[in-house]
């Protein structure tokens, strides 16, 4: 893949070194892209160009991933313009398009607490605990696309401005701005206040230490 990338602030062709140097996990438990930081439509469909390869050679996700949309705009866009069925077809799971996982809402069952394992997140914070409430997880930093070919290559040891994933080497992602067709425009869940307001008050606690009436 021609592209720089870094894992946290760490060029991509040191990052290997350093997993052996400091005997870190050599293979992700979990790949995470999203939520709001990085999950646009863009970046959503520079995943969906290298999803397209990899079901074109055959490949298949050497780990769990799991991608949030970055508003409802996009997750209906993405649903309409076929990329959520390509990711599903690979065997990634998309989710709400909620925080998630990005600040720690993540029942995890997968991984005893304490167990150390690796992950890699397009989310913009890593600090312990912070993904899934478990100490042993180191949680590393990249781009959605680089995101997504950790999941498809599965290991902490991948680079690749260099390596193949099983003799394949996929080309640089591609994605339009915006959607050709525009956004799917969605007001699910919008509650449209009434036309008559007489006789409605907003009431805050007296005591309330958050909330003031302007």
């Amino acid at each position: 893949i021609c592209f720089p990338v870094t894992i946290g602030a760490r060029p991509i062709s040191v990052f290997a070194a350093e997993v052996k140097e400091q005997a870190w996990p050599e293979t992700y438990s979990a790949c995470l892209i999203g939520s709001c930081t990085n999950s646009s439509y863009e970046d959503l469909e520079r995943c969906a160009s290298l999803a397209r390869q990899a079901l074109t050679a055959g490949l298949k996700l050497k780990t769990k991933l799991l991608i949030t949309p970055g508003s409802i705009q996009v997750y209906e866009t993405i649903k309409a313009n076929g990329q959520l069925a390509l990711f599903e077809e690979l065997g990634a799971t998309v989710l709400a398009n909620t925080c998630g996982p990005c600040i720690g809402n993540w029942d995890r069952s997968d991984m005893p607490a304490g167990q150390a394992n690796a992950i890699i997140t397009s989310f913009n914070r890593n600090f312990p605990k912070r993904n899934d409430g478990n100490a042993g997880t180191l949680s590393f930093i990249g781009s959605p696309e680089l995101v997504f070919v950790s999941a498809l290559s599965g290991s902490t040891l991948f680079n690749p401005l260099t390596d193949t994933i099983e003799g394949i080497t996929l080309s640089h992602p591609v994605s339009p701005d915006i959607p050709e067709n525009g956004f799917v425009i969605s007001w699910d869940g919008f509650d449209e206040p009434p036309a008559n307001r007489d006789g409605l008050s907003v009431l805050v606690a007296p005591d309330s230490t958050r909330l003031e009436l302007l």
